[in-house]
């Protein structure tokens, strides 16, 4: 059964590019190939924008609910296309729609990158 839209945990990043487009744009395509293979279940959607003329770059990623959060930060953090990621972007701003656990919480603010939480759902849902 799908998780209520209250139970989502959404993260709406602000990634700083730190080496060449083109070396970003293969980066985040293996990355995000490998997550939608072998990523947790509960990371419901992950999408990347960018312009290559930009240095910014925007990611939303919509996690099922706050417990998998955690799980796919210890996932991911082992994997080499996770380390070619951050050899290529920097995290800027992270904002957090939802309540995440005090583990991921505690993971997100040790980054310094953490802008704004909305911790408290008032309305929406999920098709």
């Amino acid at each position: 059964m799908e998780q209520p839209a209250r139970e989502r945990i959404t993260l709406v990043e602000v990634l700083e590019l730190t080496g060449p487009f083109s070396v970003f744009e293969t980066t985040i395509q293996a990355a995000a190939t490998r997550l939608e293979r072998e990523g947790v279940r509960g990371l419901v959607s992950l999408q990347f924008h960018a312009r290559p003329d930009s240095t910014e770059v925007g990611a939303v990623i919509t996690f099922a609910d706050a417990s998998q959060v955690m799980d796919h930060i210890r996932m991911i953090s082992g994997w080499p296309e996770f380390k070619a990621l951050l050899d290529v972007v920097k995290p800027v701003d992270i904002r957090v729609y939802g309540k995440l656990g005090e583990e991921a919480t505690a993971w997100l603010r040790a980054r310094n990158v953490v802008s704004k939480v909305f911790e408290t759902p008032v309305a929406g849902f999920v098709r």
